[in-house]
């Protein structure tokens, strides 16, 4: 059921392009990151952005994969994707409709799955500074590895989305998200650096921390990773 979902929302995404006339944009990222938490290891991270600008509605898809093996065994592997739809009312406010997962292999979660909708306010819309916030219920599904239990709960989600044109070819961006319920509480933090190298090419450096307050047996609550990426945007 969550694939079709999932495969629902990212077919709109096309027919959103089709209904309205706006240009498409995008990222492709790969690079190496250093992990700690469930896995201390290095390994190799890639992620692909793409976005659509609409006069009624904005779609974003980001999907990241992390992988890693040491002497032939798989030591880091996770899979994340993510789907945001914004329903534009103002220049300022609209609807945010967002659904989540993470695969972790070594987090003690066969998936955490989200999804929420939420009031959005553009706090900043500059140029060369956005400042986005987003809260709302939502709801929340998490599979345990070792039992195949599932878990669910209502939630509520908060997220604060700050970018900052520094200067012509400098990007910062910081992106936070609390989804907290009554049984287990999610914060994500995102935290990077953006430099142009020449035309669309640029190197970035990130920060990420997540943390969940109650985990399986034998997992650890937070993990980070700090790694540096290619980045290539069109």
């Amino acid at each position: 059921m969550q694939r079709s979902l999932l495969t629902l929302l990212i077919a709109s995404i096309g027919l959103n392009a089709y209904a309205e006339e706006k240009d498409w944009s995008g990222s492709a990222e790969l690079g190496s990151i250093r992990t700690s938490g469930n896995t201390d290891t290095s390994s190799l991270s890639s992620k692909l952005t793409l976005k659509h600008s609409g006069e009624k509605w904005d779609s974003e898809l980001r999907l990241t994969a992390l992988n890693s093996k040491d002497s032939g065994t798989t030591s880091k592997e996770k899979y994340t994707g993510l789907v945001q739809f914004d329903r534009n009312f103002t220049e300022h406010s609209y609807l945010a409709i967002i659904v989540d997962q993470e695969r972790d292999r070594f987090n003690g979660f066969r998936y955490q799955t989200t999804s929420s909708v939420g009031y959005g306010y553009r706090a900043i819309n500059q140029d060369n500074m956005h400042l986005d916030l987003e809260a709302g219920p939502g709801y929340r599904r998490d599979k345990i590895r070792t039992t195949d239990t599932i878990e669910e709960e209502a939630i509520g989600r908060i997220a604060i989305k700050f970018q900052w044109q520094i200067r012509e070819g400098v990007q910062f961006v910081e992106e936070f998200v609390a989804e907290v319920g009554d049984s287990n509480a999610i914060y994500r933090s995102e935290t990077s650096l953006r430099s142009q190298v020449v035309g669309n090419l640029a190197t970035s450096i990130g920060y990420k921390v997540r943390h969940v307050d109650t985990v399986p047996e034998g997992s650890k609550k937070t993990d980070t990773e700090l790694g540096v990426t290619l980045v290539y945007s069109f």
